[in-house]
């Protein structure tokens, strides 16, 4: 079945919207493109002025899959744009300030969105740093909520706010909100010396070991995504697992508890706990802290 959507005064055609997606449990791509619109909101201030890179999936998450960072030729020519310049070449990477422009997006398949840590007013100083906990063989999800408060107890040492997502994979993240005014390399640097100290702390389930082989199945305490051009799968976004889970904001309390598991929080059930919560990821919009007080001791400033 295919359509055109007007959405704020913006035409949107959606293709094949009974497609299967998730061929065990049924899950279209109508399904999907209905949570994304659904979800808007929310997710919209989040991805506002931040280059994407798409993770497609044109047949559903178990079907091939590539990667795009480059907008192709047909996109409307309504959709937004920001050229960056590459290492070889520059790239026209997608924004996605509008439902219109989110919807053609998960109609070509990029379900899977991942926005830059930095803005393109900013592009070179990231608004926040993120602490990306990821379990290994012998990792747990108690290992990786135990890892998790470990972090928040340095963070609050340094008198710091960070705000706990699950990936929807099987992973923790935690975003610092940071004033836009620090280099990669400086929010890097930071990461580095706090996951250091997770380390220190937990260093028979902990690791920042980069080679795999290395790591004995340790979670592995990956501070190297605060890199220009690395992304992660955006807070809400939908993953490529069953059920179709979509990332998730949790409270401290959830990861202390460790009452929540991976998977628990998918496109039919996420939009009524943020009609009910709202959005507990709005602080990393909001409220950005300094590190100068951390640098400093760092020699960084």
């Amino acid at each position: 079945m295919d359509t055109v959507l007007t959405i704020e005064g913006k035409e949107v055609k959606v293709t094949n919207l009974d497609k299967v997606w998730w061929q065990e449990e049924g899950i279209t791509k109508g399904d999907v493109i209905r949570y994304y619109i659904e979800i808007a909101p929310w997710l919209l201030p989040h991805l506002k002025d931040r280059p994407l890179v798409l993770t497609r999936y044109p047949d559903g998450p178990y079907g091939n899959s590539f990667y795009q960072k480059n907008t192709p030729k047909y996109a409307p020519k309504w959709l937004r744009t920001v050229p960056l310049q590459s290492e070889k070449r520059v790239i026209n990477y997608l924004l996605a300030d509008d439902v219109a422009s989110l919807v053609w997006i998960v109609n070509s398949g990029g379900f899977e969105i991942h926005p830059f840590l930095s803005r393109i007013q900013q592009i070179d100083y990231p608004d926040y740093v993120v602490f990306d906990l990821d379990p290994m063989e012998k990792g747990t999800w108690e290992h990786v909520c135990e890892t998790a408060l470990v972090v928040k107890r340095a963070l609050d040492i340094w008198g710091l706010q960070g705000y706990p997502k699950m990936t929807g994979a099987t992973g923790l993240q935690i975003f610092v909100p940071v004033k836009p005014v620090y280099t990669y390399e400086q929010v890097r640097d930071f990461a580095l010396g706090l996951c250091q100290g997770v380390e220190s702390v937990l260093p028979q389930i902990t690791t920042l070991e980069r080679k795999i082989a290395n790591r004995e199945g340790k979670l592995y305490l990956d501070y190297l995504q605060n890199v220009k051009g690395k992304t992660l799968a955006t807070i809400y976004g939908v993953r490529p697992k069953p059920k179709a889970p979509a990332s998730t904001p949790l409270t401290w309390d959830e990861v202390e508890g460790m009452r929540v598991q991976s998977g628990d929080f998918t496109i039919f059930t996420l939009p009524e706990r943020v009609e009910k919560l709202g959005d507990l990821f709005k602080p990393v919009l909001e409220r950005p802290q300094s590190l100068d007080h951390i640098l400093s001791k760092l020699g960084k400033l």
